[in-house]
């Protein structure tokens, strides 16, 4: 572990803390929350399955998470990436990426991601609220 000590962790191995550059420390690039999905309101059923459109705008920012696909943050990997390469044109360097097991954390996406923008990644680690954690999670100890 002593080869590590100073280092910073990103998706793609690691690298000394003056390689990062700018860096925006809370993001999500790629992550589903379900787990916090509102019932809409009677009346509303409709506009939870409806497309993503202007004419909807008003409502999704009222109900942000009774919008089914709104809560599906995994779907527009190619969109990720335009943006994080204008990040790095902008002068960004690294991010970090705090979704953790739970919320659907997709380590492959991140290191592609990594690899095809320049951005150094630091994938955020743990486990989210407990309504996320399956069984499993709630059986382990405190050494796993």
């Amino acid at each position: 572990m002593p080869e590590q000590s100073g280092k910073v962790q990103t998706v793609l191995g690691l690298i000394e803390p003056d390689q990062l550059g700018r860096t925006m420390t809370h993001e999500h690039l790629t992550m589903t929350f379900e787990c916090s999905h509102v019932p809409t309101a009677p009346g509303d059923e409709g506009l939870a399955t409806a497309p993503i459109e202007m004419k909807h705008l008003h409502w999704l920012q009222q109900n942000p998470y009774s919008h089914n696909e709104n809560l599906l943050l995994n779907q527009e990997i190619e969109a990720v990436k335009e943006e994080l390469l204008c990040y790095r044109k902008a002068g960004g360097g690294s991010i970090v990426e705090n979704t953790t097991t739970g919320i659907t954390r997709n380590l492959p996406a991140l290191r592609q991601l990594a690899k095809d923008t320049g951005v150094h990644i630091i994938a955020g680690a743990g486990y989210y609220v407990d309504v996320t954690h399956s069984d499993e999670t709630r059986k382990m100890t405190v050494e796993k």
